[in-house]
């Protein structure tokens, strides 16, 4: 699933995301399925949502916190959540 880490601890990202703010997996895929609209003030507020929750959440995720440099890790799953979501979409799209 990811390209910096590997699928359980994707899967253990996801879960505490999931546990801090339920249903936010399927917020994070329905805001990449929306065109930017730099206008739309309920999209901008949904982006600050989504990205306070990734915030909170990601450093308190216990691969991230023991990392060598937290702050690195933080970014690499960020970018991985980030292709995961888009992955998701992909694949059901294409009905696999």
């Amino acid at each position: 699933m990811g390209t910096f880490f590997t699928d359980e601890q994707m899967q253990e990202a996801i879960v505490a995301l999931e546990d801090h703010t339920a249903g936010i997996w399927e917020r994070m895929k329905k805001m990449a399925l929306t065109p930017d609209d730099p206008n739309d003030e309920g999209q901008s507020l949904e982006q600050g949502a989504i990205l306070r929750v990734l915030t909170i959440v990601l450093p308190k995720v216990p691969f991230v916190a023991q990392a060598q440099d937290p702050s690195e890790a933080r970014a690499r799953l960020s970018i991985d959540l980030g292709n995961a979501v888009r992955r998701e979409i992909a694949s059901t799209k294409g009905g696999s």
